[in-house]
């Protein structure tokens, strides 16, 4: 029998979708703050936090497999009947060591992935007592060539790259065949009747894993402070609360997905 002529429930190449979201009351955190500062998707605390060997800021990373290939699909910001072109997202990358998969076992919980062989320590911070594991983080770039060299190597400049969903202006409900107008999305914005909120408005992304661990990072692009009850009320309805209006819903997010797709 093929597959179109069946539900499928899963596919062998990708996983489920998880929803990533910041934490709940985000906004009263970061109302005010400079756009510059991102808003972190998780957000949380690493379960190692503050334990010998980790700083106690350590933030939560999301289990990813390295090497892997993730499909992220990022929603645009709409505030009640206008889409918000402000936001740019930043994949950043965490690998982890041996000495993870010891802590995690000793606490009763299922080890996350490795690729550091060691359970060395890194360098002494300041601000930190103790030694730290050697954790390094790295972010998305996009290679720039520069002018062709002459007498010289060529040069290549590598730059941290941001992502800006846009939707499509252009989106026009098709009839039905009783003459009303379809949708094609449902459930994803609040207190709107814009028609282009029916329509795509989730932008697909496919990204080669690059650690064992991943976050999202949020920026304003105009810089301004970040502000829930006017400029980024749009984006408190779409990840948080409306600015207190609601309560938090779990469901809605940026979707992630792994597997062994190739490019």
């Amino acid at each position: 029998m093929s597959e179109g002529s069946i539900a499928v429930l899963s596919d062998a190449q990708m996983g489920m979708f998880q929803v990533i979201r910041p934490f709940d009351g985000f906004e009263a955190q970061y109302n005010g703050i400079a756009g510059t500062i991102p808003i972190a998707f998780p957000g949380t605390l690493d379960p190692d936090a503050g334990k010998e060997g980790f700083s106690g800021d350590l933030l939560r990373g999301i289990a990813v497999p390295l090497g892997g290939r993730l499909l992220l699909q990022i929603p645009t910001v709409i505030d009640a009947y206008t889409p918000v072109l402000n936001y740019a997202y930043q994949l950043i990358w965490r690998t982890r060591n041996q000495g993870d998969v010891a802590n995690a076992i000793a606490a009763g919980r299922q080890p996350s992935a490795y690729h550091l062989p060691t359970e060395g320590h890194g360098r002494s911070e300041i601000g930190n007592t103790g030694k730290l594991f050697f954790i390094p983080g790295a972010s998305d770039v996009e290679v720039f060539e520069q002018t062709e060299a002459v007498g010289g190597a060529s040069l290549l400049d590598v730059v941290q790259q941001r992502y800006v969903p846009k939707i499509s202006p252009s989106w026009a409900p098709p009839f039905l065949p009783n003459g009303e107008r379809g949708v094609w999305q449902q459930g994803a914005y609040q207190f709107t009747s814009n028609s282009e909120c029916s329509g795509p408005t989730w932008a697909p992304l496919y990204i080669d894993s690059a650690g064992d661990e991943l976050s999202i990072l949020v920026y304003k692009i105009d810089n301004n402070n970040w502000d829930f009850a006017v400029a980024d009320k749009g984006f408190s309805n779409t990840y948080g609360t409306n600015n207190g209006g609601l309560p938090n819903n779990p469901n809605i997010g940026i979707l992630l997905s792994s597997g062994t797709m190739g490019s």
